[in-house]
């Protein structure tokens, strides 16, 4: 059989919430990276780190990770 592949996503420290995106478009490239998180209001430089099976994920809603801004993929 093959192997299984698993996803990395992005969670928020605070509320785990998978909707965290970049709080700004120059975020990681002429500043220092900073996350935020709408669910709860966090922004910082530290985020949590999940592996999931693509298969548990559905399609496309706002806590799949491809739910998030469109530059953020």
């Amino acid at each position: 059989m093959g192997k299984k592949v698993k996803m990395k996503m992005r969670i928020c420290p605070v509320c785990g919430s998978r909707r965290l995106e970049r709080a700004s478009v120059f975020s990681g490239w002429l500043t220092p990276e900073v996350w935020f998180c709408p669910d709860c209001g966090y922004r910082g430089p530290v985020y949590g780190e999940i592996e999931v099976d693509p298969s548990e994920l559905g399609g496309g809603g706002e806590n799949s990770p491809r739910g998030g801004r469109e530059g953020d993929r």
